[in-house]
């Protein structure tokens, strides 16, 4: 049936009568007991109809369907093919004239397609890409990328970040539907410290822009739209949420989050008393561990996997030769001399200093120290070879590589509030700084990715690094006269030193409390 349709008609039309002409005044004729006609009640038969639209104004096809509920729709014959999509609830439009608008459109899509739009928007939903896809194939290039492939830790990061985002029932949403004032709302609102909302917030916007600039270079391959255009985490950043870098640097400053060692006051007292703790509690590994780090300036992961050189051939069994593995050289190498080389730094680049005379004396003893260990620990072979050797022969990783406690044991003995490991390093900054050391030379020792940061020196610039290297050295261990004197060369005139630092005796562990035995109840004969 067609005529001309109306919000009041519709709104009459039910299922127990079917439209089945036309009087002569134009009104719609109804045959009664509809639902008796087409089916049995209870059966699987869903009774509907439908009656076209005679407007004028309407586009061809187009009707209402009258159901359990009632629903616009189009009919159109494209390309041979009978298509009918849906155009919307009847209750979503509360003027006809809307109706035949969206119609109109739909029609347009069926003629420059040939499909069905409703098929059409169902496809480009599927295909939208989703946060907890975002993240997984974030997560999968930096594991696999060929250039500084991720840490750990950093996998780690993403991980905890992805069930954030999960709390804040994201995940499953795709990107177009995560809108930036949601992003906004929840930034603000979030009730975390400034530092975590901001890694997440960040990792998101930074996997979100990979995926894009992905995205993009598909696309334009496969002469499509991309399936993510607009980053709307870009909104944080725009609307100066996020901390810049020097107000991250004055809120460390404020709170104390930066505690170098200072040259004229706390880093004589640290050395004193971490030579005195090696003499503690099997210390002496943890103390070479710390002392070596401050003197180069190196991160904890640098250093700790170091081996000795001369267990390393050229090549390497597995592959694992003296270019690839981190290691300390104490004999006198034709290109470079005594040497300690770090493969693969945070940076991704190697880094390779020189050894100076005091940690060169340093080092020996290390040596010795190392073997005497593994033969009383009784390492196997992956151990022996390690510049610092586990202290358990059941580690994983075979060497040393946390130094908290014992550092936090320092901390107490010298009176520093704070004091992590990455301080060291920037202790070792703060010497260069009060030596006046060139920013050039700065930049090489802290091993900052800079792009004329290598490991490819010519030997004017290896000379000048062992010169300036040696300074730091000398001005660090000048503030501990009694570890000056025991690491001087015999040439070098000894300091006058006070009595040696005796530290506090170590306090007792407790260990875990013995488990009391359990009572079996009482059995009642």
């Amino acid at each position: 049936m067609k005529t001309d349709l109306t919000i009041k008609l519709i709104k009459t039309l039910t299922l127990d009568q079917l439209p089945v002409g036309i009087d002569a005044k134009g009104h719609l004729v109804f045959a009664d007991n509809f639902r008796e006609i087409k089916g049995k009640p209870n059966s699987k038969f869903k009774p509907s109809y439908i009656l076209w639209d005679a407007n004028r104004e309407a586009p061809p096809g187009f009707g209402v369907r009258v159901a359990a509920k009632k629903t616009y729709v189009l009919r159109r014959k494209v390309n041979g093919k009978s298509l009918m999509p849906t155009v919307g609830n009847f209750a979503d439009f509360n003027r006809i004239e809307l109706a035949r608008a969206r119609a109109a459109d739909l029609a347009r899509t069926m003629v420059e397609t040939g499909m069905n739009p409703n098929e059409l928007a169902r496809k480009a939903a599927s295909s939208e890409v989703t946060l907890r896809e975002v993240f997984a194939r974030y997560r999968q290039h930096l594991t696999t990328r060929k250039q500084k492939p991720a840490t750990a830790e950093t996998l780690r990061v993403i991980d905890r970040v992805v069930e954030k985002h999960a709390g804040y029932g994201w995940l499953d949403k795709s990107i177009h539907q995560i809108t930036s004032d949601a992003i906004e709302k929840k930034y603000v609102g979030s009730k975390e410290g400034v530092a975590a909302k901001e890694q997440s917030f960040r990792t998101a916007f930074t996997a979100v822009r990979w995926l894009i600039k992905v995205e993009a270079i598909a696309a334009a391959g496969e002469r499509r739209a991309p399936r993510v255009a607009a980053n709307p985490f870009e909104i944080l950043g725009i609307n100066k949420h996020f901390r810049t870098p020097d107000q991250m640097d004055n809120e460390r400053e404020e709170k104390g989050k930066r505690n170098p060692l200072r040259p004229s006051a706390s880093l004589g007292p640290f050395l004193e008393a971490a030579w005195s703790k090696r003499l503690q509690n099997d210390n002496e590994t943890g103390v070479h561990f710390l002392i070596l780090m401050l003197l180069w300036g190196c991160r904890k992961s640098e250093h700790a996997k170091c081996v000795w050189h001369e267990l390393l051939t050229s090549t390497g069994p597995a592959g694992a030769g003296r270019k690839t593995t981190s290691n300390i050289c104490l004999s006198d190498d034709p290109d470079w001399g005594p040497y300690v080389f770090f493969y693969k730094t945070k940076n991704g680049r190697n880094h390779r200093l020189p050894l100076t005379p005091m940690v060169h004396e340093l080092l020996k003893l290390r040596q010795v120290s190392a073997a005497s260990e593994a033969a009383r620990r009784g390492f196997e072979a992956k151990s022996r070879k390690y510049v610092f050797p586990a202290r358990s022969p059941l580690s994983k990783a075979g060497h040393y590589s946390d130094a908290t406690d014992l550092l936090g044991s320092l901390r107490e003995e010298i009176g520093v509030e704070k004091l992590t490991p990455h301080d060291l390093r920037r202790s070792f900054g703060a010497m260069m700084t009060d030596l006046n050391v060139p920013e050039g030379i700065k930049r090489r020792f802290l091993n900052h990715a800079r792009s004329d940061v290598t490991d490819i020196y010519t030997q004017a610039e290896w000379q000048m690094l062992r010169e300036w290297l040696g300074k730091i050295e000398r001005a660090m261990f000048e503030k501990a006269p009694n570890v000056y004197n025991t690491l001087r060369r015999p040439e070098w005139a000894p300091m006058v030193a006070p009595s040696p630092h005796v530290c506090k005796p170590p306090k007792p562990r407790t260990g875990r409390p013995r488990k009391k035995p359990s009572q079996e109840p009482t059995q009642v004969a």
